[in-house]
């Protein structure tokens, strides 16, 4: 089977974290965040992958390679202009063939059984599968309404605002490729462009409610929460109390507790570093305290500094550059 997986947005709310590197290969438990969903699409019996690239692509390809560390068959396409999530896939109409494929967005993290959901796409004769949760927040990432037999009623308020209670689209769906014919060619998004005009004709799109770990990575705050809340879960083997990678070196008489460490990164004699991420290389001086904070690579931490709610990234010259977490994410 085959799956695209999309990775080419500015990730403009999850600044300045994608300033640095582009949002799917941004470090998630000490590995690049599509270095998961490749793992679970390997695991689901997917042989060929194509990933979409335009902000800074080179970090991905650096990341990702050609897949054969992941089991996978791995190629590129570099959009110009960002294309969409219609027109991203569009663009390489000829990769799928003729069978139904995967496409999935590349910067969440999700534990589904996707063979399971291709199962019942094929099942149903539907032209389209979704993947769907409860969640308390589905009305704000635009809801999707079913109906009997879990066909979709409406998507974001679209074709028309229907009664019912939204479930979160997860950002998974199962594709017949020669959909992508009805779309021209240039950007053009999924759901407004090529699902809501199929409801509307009343074409048969099945919503599927998956069940398993879904992790949003939409802003710095949800970057750094998911992280801890992953690490609490045990998420896919993840250590409960802290996970700090073999290259990493601990002083014996500091303290990290529910935090991630990451390869390189050294916090000295008498430090603290709590509920945190550490990139590579980071360095945390003696005596320093990290609370609730993301320390991008190489960012260093002055003896006898404190570093609470914040965002940390390294500076060529002088002091890092430093800012509240709670005023990243903006555009």
């Amino acid at each position: 089977m085959k799956a695209m997986v999309l990775a080419a947005g500015l990730g403009l709310r999850m600044r300045p974290l994608t300033t640095v590197r582009a949002k799917p290969v941004l470090p998630v438990l000490n590995r690049p965040l599509l270095h998961w969903t490749l793992d679970l699409l390997r695991r689901h019996g997917v042989t060929d992958v194509v990933v979409n690239l335009h902000h800074l692509p080179a970090t991905v390809r650096r990341a990702v390679g050609d897949g054969r560390a992941s089991g996978l068959r791995v190629s590129y396409s570099y959009e110009r202009e960002i294309l969409g999530t219609g027109g991203g896939p569009r663009q390489v109409r000829g990769f799928f063939g003729d069978e139904p494929f995967l496409l999935v967005n590349g910067d969440v993290l999700f534990d589904f059984d996707l063979s399971d959901l291709v199962r019942r796409h094929v099942a149903s004769g539907a032209r389209v599968t979704l993947a769907l949760k409860a969640h308390r927040k589905a009305a704000a990432y635009g809801g999707i309404v079913t109906g009997p037999g879990g066909f979709i009623r409406a998507l974001a308020g679209l074709p028309r605002r229907v009664r019912g209670r939204p479930l979160l689209f997860t950002g998974v769906h199962v594709v017949d490729p020669e959909l992508l014919d009805r779309l021209p060619p240039g950007p053009s998004d999924s759901v407004r462009d090529l699902y809501a005009p199929m409801v509307a004709e009343g074409e048969r799109l099945l919503g599927v409610r998956v069940r398993g770990a879904w992790y949003d990575f939409g802003s710095p705050s949800l970057y750094l929460a998911s992280q801890l809340s992953m690490m609490t879960s045990g998420f896919r083997g993840a250590g409960r109390a802290r996970l700090v990678h073999p290259g990493a070196r601990i002083h014996p008489r500091a303290r990290v507790t529910r935090s991630v460490v990451g390869a390189g990164a050294v916090v000295g004699e008498g430090a603290v570093v709590s509920g945190s991420v550490l990139w590579e290389g980071v360095r945390v001086e003696r005596g320093a305290r990290v609370s609730g904070s993301i320390l991008a690579t190489g960012a260093r931490v002055a003896t006898g500094e404190a570093v609470e709610r914040e965002v940390v990234l390294s500076a060529r010259r002088g002091a890092a550059r430093r800012m509240p977490l709670s005023r990243t994410g903006t555009k």
